[in-house]
């Protein structure tokens, strides 16, 4: 990790949400050059349209997305544009398309994106796959591979144009423990060998530690950030119980109740 004290992204007073209220409310953080920075919470707190937002995929409320000294919130037509290839983006699903090859779905921000020459894009494409693993099955179609490699060329696709940036949504979801883990070890080989930042929206608690040098806590009630720090020093030493259950696996001492509760009435009515 680059500890330089300019952030590569600077969120300021951000205010989000589609039409009916705020999802999260006046929040701002600062990821710094190099680091493993992860978006975590329950369910619904805001996670992923978070990153929809920083990666412009919305305009805000209110608030400033500073990517590389450059608001993005305000940002239109060749400038814009130049914000967005200092971006790469792999979505939950891989987005992969069905009805093309890994190559030429690496390849997709190639052609949009540059004049190189078709040979050009076709190397530039498998040296990307074989950055994340994928030698040898360049041209196997999607359906053709299992999960965890849909997701790899999900990532291969990201890096195609050598963003400063990689953002990763719930790249380990859907993927058993083991595929997990190997995907989590990518992550930290191509942030030492590209020298990019990620930003990951997560709730895999054995990713998170395994990887993030520094992490956000999202909560829904609050409509904000309500933690920041270490994963382990969250989970030891936070003064937060929502975030001490987060980390620690634990349910509130209200569900217990509520799930007593409930297995009397049921042994009852037996």
């Amino acid at each position: 990790m680059n500890d330089s004290s300019t952030p590569i992204i600077d969120v300021r007073n951000l205010t989000v949400g589609y039409g009916e209220g705020p999802i999260l409310n006046d929040v701002s953080f600062r990821v710094h050059r190099g680091e493993v920075f992860i978006i975590l919470g329950g369910s619904g707190c805001g996670k992923s349209t978070l990153l929809k937002h920083m990666i412009g995929l919305f305009r805000p409320y209110r608030g400033a997305i500073f990517l590389n000294g450059q608001d993005i919130v305000v940002a239109e037509g060749e400038q814009r544009h130049r914000i967005l290839r200092q971006i790469g983006v792999s979505y939950q699903s891989g987005a992969l398309f069905g009805s093309m090859t890994l190559l030429e779905n690496v390849c997709l921000p190639l052609d949009e994106f540059t004049t190189l020459p078709r040979d050009a894009k076709d190397l530039l494409g498998r040296m990307k796959l074989k950055l994340v693993g994928l030698q040898g099955f360049e041209n196997h179609l999607p359906s053709a591979v299992s999960g965890g490699m849909q997701k790899r060329a999900a990532i291969a696709r990201a890096i195609a144009l050598d963003p400063a940036i990689l953002f990763l949504d719930e790249p380990s979801a859907g993927l058993d423990p083991v595929t997990s883990a190997e995907l989590d070890q990518l992550i930290l080989n191509l942030a030492a060998t590209l020298s990019s930042t990620f930003v990951i929206v997560s709730h895999e608690l054995p990713s998170i530690f395994a990887i993030a040098d520094h992490v956000i806590m999202l909560d829904k009630q609050a409509r904000g950030i309500i933690a920041e720090g270490l994963p382990a020093q969250l989970r030891d030493h936070s003064p937060d119980e929502r975030v001490r259950r987060f980390f620690n696996r634990q349910v509130s001492s209200s569900t217990q109740g509520e799930n007593a509760t409930r297995s009397k009435e049921s042994l009852h009515h037996e």
